[in-house]
């Protein structure tokens, strides 16, 4: 079904939708998160900086007049959302008058499940591969996981088979689709993480990055973008909506970089960014659902709103599936499908910059985890300022590179930027406890060190070269059990410091992504608790070291009441 039959009409309709789209989010009468309305300001005050194209515009939504998709089962003319269109404004009309280039060579659409939106990025791989890709044009459909890579092609193909004019010039594969313009042929693959091979060496004009979520590492982004460094404007476009990997995996950083993109706070103009979620949990709870649309541009269109509204009343129900509510339908990352022990939100309120000049020579607690030196590893150095008192985290991390991944544990993240970045010491092999001792030194010789916990299970090593230098110094070093006796006061201790906001916890992303691995468990006949690590078995060190640390601080710094006091609540 056609729903314009002339070309220049449909063309109006885009663009009419694209700057109403504009004006209705920043009047309110667009229902809108806070990062889709400084994402409007952004786009406005770039086509400023550079130029506004309303000619790029047009083009794109000439080869949409083409593109035919099924609607209730009947091929009908693909005309975009309204929040389509104004995507399609910023990622083509904003042009470099210097270059003639489009700004953006890369995108990220985060938006809830069953937006439209691997469909609408299956039509943009074809319009790269039959009008914006240049010569013998390479487009990419990538995905974790084969089926995943598959769903784009089949909705690619799809297109092809309801759009008259497309099937008469694409040829349709099992894995690709071809199309020979007379001078050169121009290709759509699937890729997935398993066949990264295929991207390298290529010189990919498009690449579609769907549900980045589920990606545990950049390797098979970095093939591809490295690879369109040759193409004269390519686009390297990231759909997804949010999942459960949060601290340290890619998705869950870009998300953070955009945010400080729209806050003014980092510049990058090379990328567009569109963030559909809602600004807070609680929202996704309120008696109006239409608050939902902040997350859900296709609700009452793609998205039916009394469908979400049952589904929203169900999940509230239970538990495991409020947390996938809040994923997929409301775009909020969720750690797991467990609860975590510190949220992230709350452990980023106590994280600010330590003052290292104003410590110097104060007093210190050290805390220990060992591993069996073959994993991470790590001690946190709790310092006291010596005129608030507040206690400020300083951890450090070793990790052996006995792979070149540089991955931890099988279900972590990939650590080899926060060991370029000095937050982790590598080691090759195991963990050189000689190295460890060193670092322990400089800590004895930068502040007035009281006593030192460790978990006696594995370091006895350690401890026996410490000895010494710690008889010297009259250091008591006082062995912390991992039991739930004794570190449950310690846990809740650290808990009520970062609720009430008493604790800074620093800058360092290793502590971060280990935070964001604890969780709880309770004992059954009392109420002691402890932290262990999540599902995944994912690393928790330099959070238990922490622990430990405030184990040994409260020995020294709390009388035996206020254990009792503590361990009962």
């Amino acid at each position: 079904m056609r729903l314009f039959k002339s070309l220049p009409e449909f063309q109006d309709e885009v663009v009419r939708r694209a700057h109403q789209y504009e004006t209705d989010v920043l009047s309110g009468k667009q229902i809108a998160c806070e990062n889709i309305i400084k994402a409007v300001h952004r786009s406005q005050e770039l086509r400023e900086k550079y130029s506004y194209s309303e000619d790029a515009l047009r083009k794109v939504a000439g080869v949409f007049f083409y593109i035919y998709i099924s609607v209730n089962d009947r091929a009908t003319q693909f005309l975009p959302a309204p929040w389509q269109c104004w995507v399609l404004l910023n990622l083509f009309a904003i042009i470099d008058p210097v270059t003639g280039k489009r700004v953006h060579t890369e995108g990220l659409i985060f938006v809830s499940r069953k937006s439209g939106k691997t469909m609408f990025g299956a039509a943009l791989s074809l319009i790269f591969m039959t009008k914006y890709g240049g010569m013998q044009a390479q487009c990419f459909g990538a995905a974790t996981v084969q089926k995943q890579a598959q769903q784009l092609m089949d909705y690619a193909k799809l297109i092809v088979r309801n759009s008259p004019s497309l099937k008469r010039r694409i040829k349709t594969y099992r894995d690709e689709l071809h199309f020979d313009d007379g001078t050169s042929l121009h290709t759509l693959m699937q890729l997935s993480e398993q066949q990264a091979e295929r991207a390298d060496g290529s010189n990919p004009a498009f690449c579609l990055y769907d549900e980045a979520h589920a990606f545990k590492t950049s390797a098979l982004k970095e093939v591809v973008v490295t690879g369109m460094a040759a193409k004269h404007n390519p686009l390297f476009l990231t759909v997804s909506t949010a999942g459960f990997l949060t601290v340290g995996y890619p998705l869950f950083t870009q998300i953070e970089l955009a945010g400080n993109v729209l806050n003014g706070k980092v510049e990058d103009d090379s990328t567009f960014y569109a963030l559909y979620t809602l600004d807070s949990e609680d929202e996704a709870k309120q008696d109006d659902i239409a608050v939902l649309e902040k997350a859900n541009p296709g609700m009452g269109t793609a998205v039916h709103i009394d469908r979400l509204k049952q589904m929203r009343d169900k999940a509230l129900l239970i538990p495991s599936s409020w947390k996938n509510f809040l994923v997929k339908n409301c775009n909020i990352f969720q750690t797991t499908a467990e609860d975590p022990f510190i949220s992230d939100e709350a452990f980023l309120k106590c994280c600010h910059e330590i003052p290292m000049e104003e410590l110097r020579g104060a007093r210190a607690w050290i805390g220990l985890d060992l591993s069996q030196s073959v994993d991470l590893t790590a001690f946190s150095v709790l310092v006291e300022h010596p005129d608030t008192k507040m206690l400020h985290v300083i951890p450090y991390h070793f990790f052996p590179s006995k792979q070149d991944s540089k991955i931890v544990r099988a279900n972590g993240v990939d650590l080899s930027e926060w060991i370029d970045q000095g937050f982790i010491f590598e080691h090759e092999e195991r963990i050189d406890l000689a190295d460890v001792y060193d670092k322990l030194m400089e800590v004895f010789a930068m502040f007035d060190v009281q006593s030192l916990g460790y978990d006696p299970y594995h370091a006895w090593d350690l401890m026996a070269k410490l000895q010494a230098n710690l008889d010297i110094a009259h250091i008591p070093s006082i062995p912390v059990s991992q039991s739930i006796t004794t570190m449950s006061t310690p846990t809740k201790y650290y808990e009520e410091l970062i609720v009430s906001q008493n604790i800074n916890l620093g800058q360092n992303p290793v502590l971060r992504y280990c935070n964001s691995n604890a969780r709880i468990k309770f004992s059954q006949t009392s109420n002691l608790i402890r932290v262990i690590k999540d599902a995944q078995k994912n690393p928790i060190d330099s959070t238990i070291s922490t622990i430990v640390g405030l184990a040994v601080y409260m020995e020294s710094e709390f009388n035996t009441l206020t254990h009792l006091l503590n361990n009962n609540k």
